[in-house]
């Protein structure tokens, strides 16, 4: 409905990663074939509106909706918000990213249980080849992970350019290289 009026509204963005390190894993989904804006594109790690009523805290639940991964919202660092208009056809798509980045050091893809009817598949990245190919420092990278089938996850490998992702604006992706380019934050 928001998106079909064309209203700003509140979204909830996390990206969930090994570390906080530019050799770490970062968790990329690839978004399923029939959601109604950029279908089989890769993507922040989990991402959903919030509800009215919900504060972007309440958000979290995203991340467990959409990759089985119950994180309490005490885990998640608040990197910003950003505001993003986009239009697609005859649609307007006015959204405030409320950005969050979530450490995991034991993460293993496998056990992610990504929701078939959200997403097409689960791949990870270094946090340092994701920055690069976003701020357009090279050209191309491989994200390794796991496709979406009728029979489960089947493993996957893809070189990716930055025109497979959602596009982001210079001010997002810099709230995402300053939180892990501070290597020895907790």
């Amino acid at each position: 409905m928001v998106h079909e009026r064309g209203l700003w509204h509140q979204t909830f963005h996390a990206w969930i990663a090994s570390a906080r390190r530019l050799d770490a894993k970062l968790v990329i989904q690839l978004r399923g074939p029939h959601k109604d804006t950029n279908p089989l594109r890769f993507d922040v790690s989990a991402a959903g509106h919030l509800e009215a009523g919900e504060s972007p805290d309440d958000g979290v639940r995203e991340i467990e909706e959409e990759l089985g991964l119950h994180l309490s919202a005490a885990r998640l660092h608040k990197l910003g918000v950003v505001a993003n208009e986009a239009r697609f056809g005859s649609v307007w798509d006015r959204e405030f990213h409320h950005v969050y980045a979530a450490i995991v050091p034991d993460l293993v893809l496998e056990a992610l249980r990504p929701a078939p009817d959200e997403i097409a598949g689960i791949y990870e990245i270094s946090v340092g080849d994701f920055l690069d190919l976003a701020l357009g420092r090279r050209r191309e990278a491989v994200l390794t992970g796991y496709r979406l089938s009728p029979s489960g996850l089947q493993r996957d490998a893809r070189v990716a350019a930055w025109a497979d992702f959602v596009p982001r604006s210079r001010a997002y992706l810099q709230l995402l290289e300053r939180f892990f380019a501070q290597e020895d934050a907790p």
